[in-house]
């Protein structure tokens, strides 16, 4: 049957009725230009007939859910680094490091230093310019409740009334976190590496079946990216099973969990029971915070892992998991063929067909002027 609607990202509930509609159709019409893919600028990049919009085509009774999950802490910064003191300290100089479709902010004690709360999203910035702009107060309100009570509302707005996702409370890793802002993390950027992932490719005869080779090919998201290649090689997956493709409703960025083996709390409690979900629900949460509640008396600078005190929020990260939920459906009744080339830009070629021919220009010119 088909999805009546798309909901909000993990069911939450800030939208009224109206705005629930309105973001359905934002959704569809992205699922949409993901299915056509953009043919007029790329050659081999369309149709991507795998993947289709669960609003106007049924998804079949074989259905398959799929969770497809890699960790939060960044490997661009972590392939370019050459110690774990360095990578940790880079992450937390800016937020546009930290690109798996997870960021946090840190907060600490002004007078030892200490970490005593780290705050995690992966609430995509769509969602929030959606909301903000057509509802500001209850954008405030979340603001305040999540970041900081001392948020104002024209802290969140340029002077020309649109919505400023790099606000102050938004856009370091000291001051909060409340969305997503590096610029790959979004949810159109998810359904597009779904859809563009979706296609089976043959080059010289050979399938490709790498999460390395099929991103390289296909283009659709970062090569030193835990979550891209990983998140593509798993679709792909699915589509050389002969399956159609979609993403699970709702359609969004997910905490998968944290894993908390080696790491020792000064009274011996339990490091994961400070590790708490606080938005979105328990299957679906797009917030999580790490802090040890006051009574415990110890900050969470005090917790070791490996037997390393955590000086960084980005070690936390090292042991955050994100997933995505994907969906397949008749498995093994597609007939689209596999597309025999690599995605390119047609316009570089264009221009590299045009340097040919001047070149060969050139040469008839330079040949008869020395007849």
């Amino acid at each position: 049957m088909k999805l009546e609607r798309f909901d909000p990202p993990g069911f939450l509930e800030d939208f009224n009725d109206e705005q629930r509609a309105r973001w359905s159709e934002i959704i569809s019409d992205q699922f949409d230009a993901g299915v056509q893919g953009r043919p007029d600028e790329f050659d081999f990049d369309a149709p991507r007939e795998q993947f289709y919009n669960p609003t106007q085509v049924e998804t079949g009774p074989d259905a398959q859910s799929v969770d497809i999950s890699w960790v939060g802490f960044p490997r661009s910064v972590e392939v370019t680094s050459v110690s774990d003191l360095q990578r940790w300290r880079k992450t937390e100089t800016s937020r546009t490091l930290q690109d798996e479709y997870c960021e946090w902010s840190v907060e600490r004690d002004p007078d030892s230093g200490k970490i005593t709360r780290v705050s995690f999203t992966c609430e995509g910035p769509e969602y929030w310019r959606f909301l903000a702009e057509t509802t500001p107060e209850v954008a405030l309100d979340l603001y305040r409740r999540f970041v900081n009570p001392q948020v104002e509302l024209g802290d969140l707005f340029l002077s020309n009334g649109q919505y400023n996702p790099l606000n102050r409370w938004n856009a370091s890793t000291v001051e909060g976190a409340m969305h997503l802002i590096q610029q790959s993390n979004t949810l159109g950027a998810e359904i597009e590496l779904a859809a563009g992932s979706s296609v089976v490719r043959e080059i010289d005869g050979k399938v490709l079946t790498g999460d390395r080779a099929l991103i390289e090919c296909g283009k659709y998201g970062g090569v030193e990216r835990h979550s891209d290649p990983h998140i593509g090689g798993q679709v792909n997956s699915l589509t050389r099973q002969k399956a159609d493709v979609t993403l699970a409703n709702p359609v969004g960025l997910y905490f998968d969990d944290l894993s908390t083996a080696d790491w020792e709390t000064p009274d011996d409690s339990d490091p994961k029971s400070f590790w708490s979900y606080v938005r979105g629900t328990e299957e679906k949460p797009v917030r999580a915070v790490y802090e040890v509640p006051p009574e415990q008396g110890f900050v969470v600078s005090d917790i070791t892992i490996s037997g390393r005190p955590i000086a960084f929020g980005a070690q936390i990260a090292d042991f955050v998991r994100i997933k995505l939920t994907g969906v397949a459906t008749r498995f093994g009744q597609s007939t689209v063929a596999p597309m025999t080339g690599c995605r390119r830009d047609k316009a570089l070629d264009e221009a590299a067909s045009l340097a040919s021919f001047a070149f060969g220009s050139a040469l008839d010119l330079e040949r008869a002027a020395t007849r």
